[in-house]
């Protein structure tokens, strides 16, 4: 017989319990209680924008947490995360990013789990091909042999730098990149710089669209890569065999300390990144990220999905979800598990058809597009590697080479007798010839010489266009109207939209950062030299005729001098845009200053970064005031003389 007494007290406890367990069962399945959203970094390559929209969904729908996407640069991203302006960095890379390590070191940010299953694998690759052939093609091996990273020096022919035809050519990373440090002192190690060019094609993109190039041609490359990746997925590579791994020669390779001895590439681990204050908040998400991990033939399909299918990150995702039940629920709680199943079993809604999407057609011609640049590539891509090759040969290389072997001092003395000649003061030919000194102090007179080579080209084949095109556009109406929405296309379209096709076509490097600045810089020239001819005084035009000229005669001796102030500053628009371009030439392997610029970018390098962007601003002020003074009617530069 229970005593009456105890029966509150009993009650009591009862009521306690049953609150804790409320309370457990309420935190366990609302971990993210309050209204502050977990910021993802918002990546951009099939496997991260997979990662993060999975890891986005699971929030979302197992934890009940609010979540934001946050776009931006690898690196800016890096960066805020280890600032804590971001929470969550979907896919890093064990030994591929400085900032990160940084920010491990100093207790910034963690990197959970193991999300690949055996990690992610690097190294040198080329095609399969190269060393097996084709016979489905009639392709035979041109490198039976090539085995190992040791034998790449008799093969230097095999893969030709089109810049130097007597080495080859191996893509490195692109520059900043952790892999670009390694692949460059192994490069050295292995004694490859006789042979080889190591060459940095400048963003991720460009060294796919070079790859892609080559193998739909079936052309040999030799280049770095890593997987998973879209490109793993589509195509098949053979890895050159290296020493085995030896983590003392990892890290004296990649930090620069120490002896640098053979060793092949560390086994990444793909983890995801957090900041040290979410850890601190969130130990039931930690555990959640510390359990994920998929398959390498899963990723590398869920890429080929992306790349091939056309599907996006969100229909990967709702698709893997549901086939892999069994595999997700592993990763979090029954409670959670059950709340991301019930989530997947509501039928997805259409979205509601407004007036808008009713009265819009669904029109594409992406597909259409891709389908055709690759016909172009296989079909034509050895016509257009020829003619790239004509124009680094005879166009660009000579006049770098001019520019590089000529003394600094004379180059000096040229820009201060130039700056003379045309403003007739000392004080700007001090101050030009200064900063041209200033940046050779800096260490870029190289760098320099190699961005006003581009600038140069690029002007002078925009001057042997844009000059007939605007004479003629000057006699033309009907001329002038087809030109003025082409050149409108021209100066407003995104570089980036045809520096693709330029790259599959054209190969990277400078021929393509020429063609691209071209296309961008011909129209202020165009434009100028047409309205500069049509605004010559038609008394003058008259009497010349009555004198009985020619009308080469009209256009040589009384037009074009007449009209040349105006012809002079399309020349200087023309060449402060080609200018422009170094840092877009520099994201397609382009040398120069803005190769600086780039890396500064990509590894939060300011120093670098502004450095080169300061021998920019200078190399800009010299050529526009110089060019400016040339532009200027001989009555007003007789008048400076007299002054003088």
């Amino acid at each position: 017989m229970i005593n009456r007494r105890r029966k509150p007290f009993l009650a009591w406890w009862y009521f306690l319990a049953l609150w804790l367990c409320l309370w457990a069962s309420s935190a366990s399945a609302q971990v993210c209680a309050d209204d502050k959203p977990i910021r993802l970094a918002d990546l951009s390559w099939e496997s991260a924008a997979f990662s993060t929209e999975l890891y986005q969904q699971i929030l979302e729908k197992a934890y009940g947490c609010k979540t934001e996407r946050v776009p931006g640069s690898s690196a800016a991203l890096e960066s805020a995360l280890a600032q804590n302006d971001i929470q969550v960095i979907g896919e890093i890379w064990s030994g591929r990013t400085e900032i990160i390590e940084k920010a491990i070191e100093a207790g910034q940010v963690q990197v959970l789990g193991n999300t690949l299953k055996g990690g992610a694998e690097q190294g040198w690759y080329v095609p399969d091909y190269v060393v097996d052939g084709d016979s489905a093609k009639g392709i035979k091996p041109v490198a039976p042999d090539l085995q190992k990273v040791e034998d790449l020096g008799r093969y230097a022919a095999v893969f030709s730098d089109p810049e130097q035809p007597d080495k080859g050519r191996f893509y490195n990373c692109p520059s900043g990149w952790v892999c670009e440090t390694f692949n460059s002192r192994l490069f050295d190690l292995y004694g490859l710089g006789e042979h080889y060019q190591n060459f940095r094609p400048g963003t991720g993109a460009a060294l796919d669209a070079a790859i892609s190039a080559a193998y739909d041609r079936r052309e040999p490359i030799l280049f770095y890569y890593w997987q998973p990746a879209g490109l793993m997925a589509k195509y098949s590579f053979k890895k050159l065999a290296s020493a085995p791994f030896n983590e003392t020669c990892w890290k004296a390779a990649v930090s620069g300390k120490g002896e640098i001895c053979p060793t092949d590439f560390i086994l990444a681990n793909i983890g995801v990144a957090v900041s040290t204050p979410f850890v601190e908040s969130h130990p039931e998400l930690v555990a959640l990220f510390e359990k994920i991990q998929l398959e390498p033939e899963q990723m590398n399909q869920i890429i080929l999905g992306m790349t091939e299918g056309g599907q996006n990150a969100s229909t990967q995702v709702q698709k893997f979800l549901k086939e892999n039940a069994e595999q997700w629920r592993q990763w979090m709680p029954v409670a959670q598990a059950d709340r991301l199943q019930a989530a997947l079993d509501i039928p997805a809604t259409k979205p509601i058809a407004t007036a808008q999407s009713r009265f819009f057609p669904e029109w594409s011609a992406a597909d259409w597009v891709n389908r055709q640049l690759l016909v172009a590539v296989q079909d034509w891509g050895t016509g257009f590697r020829q003619i790239s090759s004509w124009i680094l040969t005879y166009a660009i290389l000579p006049v770098e080479r001019v520019l590089q072997q000529v003394p600094a001092w004379a180059i000096l003395a040229l820009t201060g007798l130039l700056a003379w000649w045309g403003q007739r003061r000392f004080l700007p030919v001090l101050l030009y010839v200064g900063g041209l000194y200033l940046i050779g102090a800096m260490g870029l007179w190289d760098k320099l010489m190699q961005t006003f080579t581009l600038v140069l080209v690029a002007t002078v084949f925009s001057v042997l266009i844009g000059v007939p095109v605007g004479i003629l556009s000057a006699r033309s109406r009907l001329l002038r109207k087809v030109l003025t929405p082409v050149l409108d296309v021209m100066q407003t379209m995104p570089s980036f939209v045809y520096l693709i096709p330029v790259l599959m076509l054209f190969g990277l490097g400078k021929v393509p950062a020429v063609l691209a600045t071209v296309v961008y810089a011909v129209p202020p020239l165009i434009r100028l030299t047409s309205l500069g001819l049509q605004q010559v005084d038609k008394h003058v035009m008259e009497a010349a005729q009555a004198y009985g000229v020619t009308r080469w005669q009209m256009l040589i001796k009384v037009t074009l001098p007449l009209a040349r102030p105006s012809i002079m500053a399309g020349i200087n628009q023309t060449t402060m845009m080609a200018l422009s371009m170094v840092v877009v030439a520099s994201m397609i392997g382009a040398q120069g200053l803005g190769e600086d610029v780039l890396a500064g970018i990509q590894t939060l390098d300011i120093g670098r970064g502004l450095q080169a962007g300061v021998a920019i601003v200078i190399l800009a002020i010299v050529i526009d005031r110089i060019s400016q003074s040339f532009g200027r009617s001989q009555r007003h530069r007789r008048k400076v003389r007299r002054q003088a």
